[in-house]
């Protein structure tokens, strides 16, 4: 009796240590996609910022010309 005891022990020791090992490959699997993600997404953002500073609003594009152009004259 005390036998079966210390197999099943043993045995639920070992399907503990698979389930364990399992769930921890699955999370790591996830935190590493979840962080391919992001870098992705904070990539491509910034990316996205990036270029001349007269494409993102007039203001900018104003004064890029202002800057750039010597017979550069506003509208009305």
């Amino acid at each position: 009796m005390i036998a079966e005891a210390i197999d099943t022990a043993i045995t639920l020791g070992w399907a503990f240590l698979v389930w364990l090992v399992l769930v921890s490959l699955a999370a790591a699997l996830a935190l590493h996609a979840v962080i391919v993600i992001v870098c992705w997404t904070v990539r491509a953002l910034w990316r996205g910022l990036e270029g001349p500073s007269w494409a993102r609003n007039r203001l900018r594009a104003r004064l890029f010309a202002r800057r750039t152009r010597p017979d550069y004259e506003e509208a009305a």
